[in-house]
Parts: structure tokens; sequence; C-alpha cells
């Protein structure tokens, strides 16, 4: 699923393309939305919440969007064709640009003041002007596991979650407990905003089983954490993160 940081790039993709547009062309292929018409309003701008995408216009009325783990956001000139077609679940055109949301598993509209409804029970977003790296976590609760709950920090997915741990020099698998996690968030928080801008990140253990630690050469192990079936896999190294 896309993290923080890819979900920022594609907000940044959108309001390129639409911010400041009148929409003339209005398309949500999803049924409880399908009659929505946002023709003729214009879009403020697009931002991202943690993992959610939020366009929102003139006309008070924000589109939200979730990509989940496959959904895409494609954006080009007005004339742009993406598809397949049973893949497009959202096409807005202006008069000289496009965006086609394809297998985009959460579209809905709602007024704009009524946000909340999709984005209330967020945490703060790691990747927000002003996030406190000092702020309250839970102690009792495997590391990984509450690095992604959504509602203690959004943003954080697979990938910075492993990342982080292997930072802090925790267990995927131990509660933090007493342990201060401000120097690694405030890391892990630097070098999403570097992928944000176009920095390929180099990983420390996500997706590197069975390779040989940069730090210390132990090889890294990959594991689950988590309940079934909301279960994730995570990556770490046995010997900078000892249980």
């Amino acid at each position: 699923m896309p993290e923080g940081d890819a979900v920022r790039r594609t907000a940044r993709g959108l309001d390129t393309a639409l911010a400041g547009r009148l929409i003339e062309v209005s398309d949500i292929r999803v049924p409880r939305f399908a009659t929505v018409d946002l023709r003729g309003q214009t879009v403020l701008e697009t931002v991202a919440v943690g993992k959610h995408l939020l366009t929102r216009t003139d006309a008070g009325i924000t589109l939200h969007s979730h990509r989940r783990m496959d959904g895409r956001w494609v954006t080009g000139p007005s004339d742009l064709r993406a598809g397949p077609a049973h893949q497009i679940r959202v096409v807005l055109r202006t008069s000289d640009s496009a965006a086609i949301g394809l297998r985009v598993a959460m579209v809905e509209v709602a007024p704009t003041a009524q946000e909340s409804r999709w984005i209330g029970h967020l945490g703060p977003d790691i990747l927000a002007d002003g996030f406190d790296t000092h702020l309250r976590l839970p102690q009792d609760r495997p590391l990984v596991a509450m690095l992604l709950d959504q509602r203690v920090i959004a943003g954080l997915g697979t990938i910075w979650s492993a990342e982080t741990a292997f930072e802090l020099g925790h267990s995927p698998f131990a509660p933090l407990g007493m342990t201060d996690a401000s120097a690694a968030l405030e890391t892990t928080r630097r070098r999403m905003l570097a992928s944000v801008e176009g920095t390929r990140p180099r990983m420390s253990v996500f997706e590197r089983t069975g390779q040989p630690c940069r730090v210390c050469g132990t090889v890294i192990r990959s594991g689950r954490v988590g309940t079934p079936p909301q279960d994730r896999i995570t990556y770490w190294c046995p010997s900078c993160q000892p249980a």
C-alpha cells in the first residue's frame, strides 16, 4: 500500500493538473456517487492527509480517494486516455488537463466541512508541518504493529515502520516501553520528505530478507506482525534489533 510519501507525490501531481481549473467533465464510476456531477466547479487544491487524498472545490465539495494496494491516479492533457475502462473509477477533465483514477479502492464525495468522516480518526500526519516527534506513543504494543496503526501516526506503512524500528534499534515485536522514539521518528520523517522530493531511499531492512545488514553484516529476517487478518510483513536485523 502506498505510504505517506507516495501519497503526497500523488497529491502534488493532482494539484498540478487540476488546481485553479474549472471541471468540464466529471465521471465518477462508483455506484453510490455515480450521479454526483462536479462540472462547473473549480478545483482549489488536492492535499494528502496520511494515506488519504482530498480534492477540494470552490463549491465546498471534497472528492476523497484512497489508493489502497493497487489504485493509482494518472494525469495528463485534457484528451488523456488510461485504462482499461473497467478499472476506471474517476475521470476529471478541464480545458487543458485531466486526472483519471484507476483501481482506486475508495472514492467518496461529501461537503468539505464533513471531511472528518474520513480523516477524523487519524493520528498526526508524520509529514505535516509541525509534526511533533516527541508525541506520546503507546508503550505496551509491539512496536511495528503500533507504528502501522494510523490512529497513532498517519502515513507510516510496511516500509517506514520497519525502517523506523531499525533506526531505533528495537525489535519490531517488542513493546516500545519507555524508549524515546523521537530521534528515530525525526530520521524517518526526513527520509520520507526527501522521497517526496524524488530522492530514492536506500533501505536498511525493507525487502532485504536474506541479505547482510548494512551495519553489522547479520542476515536480515522477515516475519509477520499483528493479528490475522490484519497482520503485515516486517523486516529486521536480529543483531541491531535484539528481542
